[in-house]
């Protein structure tokens, strides 16, 4: 019995061991729950919830380094090189704005901010204007067509104190040396080309063979601007073999710049000047054989003051006339034979010039000078690159719609006036009723005659009215017994 109670007391044992066994794994347990569900509150993450968080991390790095790249976009145009431009006016006219479209793409295209300003032809707005970009911390060099080319000295000393290089455009600066170089037209090759055709529209070997003369007149361009003075001298080195032996005379004197020059290319004083060389010099002509003017406007003055003294186009003594610039009113003149010629002085090749000298400078390579010698401002003299002109006749004008200058429709020929006076004339004379109604009067008159006599008998028929009687009788006589009575008579 003792045994008995004993094994039982040792069973009851085991399993209260076993059971606290139990209860320890499930605290265990619990405590393990627990202490993942604090870390949760501290901000640890599951496995699960780790691999979100990344996503979301990677998401915002992505973020950011969207808006990272979005500023690296704007900030080439930051620290773009600037390109400061400075021209006289805002032109309205084709060739300018050609011109400065030509210079901004070009410069934007080899990686620069091209910056246009333009003066209103006031001689302090420009110096104010450059001013203002010298204070540009991304300012690489200047590019300055000047207003007043005298002007400058003091306002390209604090650019050279700046190092900033001055790049001369289209009108030379004088009296400084603080120009690197100089881009303008070769106007004495110009002048040159100008001349040789003169001579050939004129056939001027053709009249000194023949022992005759031509008139000729000039209206030049301003007598500060060099540009004119070497277009004249170009002009003079072809035709003043011509004027020396008399085949060309120049009646006014006038065959010196100085007293050919035109202040400022006023229009308005060119056709004063043109008005009293004429009325002095040419007052039973009109008109010079050959009026040579430095700019379409002249040319087409010179025309008006004609057609006031009653001269046409396609008159005997019309003159050549030739223009410069290629203008639209030119350009058809040409075509309507009524200018002789102009020449186109394309000012997108001298931007395309501008822009390839300025890049070249700055990238330190040799910049391809075209003249080292003609170029002189009164203090140093300037390697100077220069682009040529194309000249435009009636033959070629059709260029300057191929070239894409401008459109054919700019510049085509007006209902040519030469037509007008030829249909005019003839309507006139011919509209005339008068000779048409008197036709039948006498054709009803003489009915009966042209029988009697076809041809010459119609005088003797008028001669011999006083014997009608007696040619009553004789309807049925023919025209071959008219002659036989008159040889018995004789």
């Amino acid at each position: 019995m003792k045994r008995q109670i004993a094994g039982i007391l040792t069973g009851l044992l085991v399993c209260s061991a076993f059971l606290a066994g139990c209860g320890k794994n499930e605290a265990t347990q619990a405590v393990k729950e627990s202490v993942e569900t604090e870390k949760e509150g501290n901000g640890e993450s599951t496995e699960a919830e780790g691999k979100d968080q990344d996503k979301k991390s990677d998401a915002e790095e992505t973020d950011g380094s969207t808006e990272e790249s979005s500023g690296e976009d704007q900030a080439p145009e930051v620290v773009l090189d600037k390109i400061g431009i400075l021209l006289p006016e805002e032109r309205s006219d084709m060739n300018g704005s050609l011109e400065r479209a030509e210079l901004k793409s070009r410069l934007e295209e080899n990686g620069y901010d091209a910056a246009l300003y333009f003066a209103k032809e006031d001689a302090d707005t420009q110096i104010s204007q450059i001013r203002e970009l010298l204070q540009d911390e991304n300012l690489k060099a200047l590019v300055i067509s000047p207003v007043d080319p005298y002007s400058l000295s003091d306002v390209l000393q604090e650019a050279s104190d700046q190092s900033i290089p001055v790049i001369d455009y289209d009108d030379l600066i004088m009296d400084t040396d603080k120009i690197k170089y100089y881009v303008t037209f070769n106007t004495r090759a110009i002048g040159n080309e100008i001349g040789k055709n003169i001579v050939k529209q004129a056939e001027l070997d053709k009249v000194r063979e023949d022992r005759g003369c031509r008139t000729i007149e000039f209206l030049m361009g301003s007598l500060d601007d060099d540009a004119s003075l070497f277009l004249f001298n170009g002009i003079m080195e072809v035709l003043g073999e011509y004027v020396e032996d008399g085949t060309l005379v120049c009646r006014s004197g006038r065959t010196t710049f100085d007293q050919n020059g035109i202040a400022d290319e006023n229009t308005a004083d060119a056709m004063t000047q043109l008005n009293s060389v004429i009325s002095e010099f040419y007052s039973l002509e009109k008109t010079p054989d050959i009026i040579c003017t430095a700019s379409d406007a002249f040319a087409l003055a010179a025309m008006d003051i004609l057609e006031n003294e009653e001269i046409y186009p396609g008159d005997e003594n019309w003159p050549l006339i030739t223009g410069l610039n290629a203008d639209t009113d030119a350009v058809k003149s040409v075509a309507e034979g009524k200018m002789g010629f102009t020449v186109m002085m394309d000012r997108r090749d001298l931007a395309e010039a501008c822009a390839t000298l300025v890049d070249t400078y700055l990238k330190g390579d040799d910049v391809e000078v075209s003249n080292y010698s003609q170029y002189d401002n009164g203090v140093k003299i300037i390697g100077t690159v220069t682009c040529d002109g194309k000249l435009i006749d009636k033959d070629n004008y059709q260029i300057l719609v191929d070239n894409g200058f401008y459109l054919a429709e700019m510049i085509a020929p007006e209902a040519s006036p030469t037509q007008i006076p030829e249909a005019s004339p003839t309507l006139t004379p011919e509209v005339s009723p008068a000779p048409e109604e008197v036709s039948p009067t006498p054709a009803a008159e003489v009915t009966g005659v042209p029988e009697a006599s076809l041809a010459p008998d119609n005088k003797k028929t008028t001669d011999g009215k006083n014997a009608a009687p007696a040619s009553g009788d004789g309807p049925e006589i023919t025209t071959e017994e008219v002659p036989s009575v008159k040889e018995e008579h004789l």
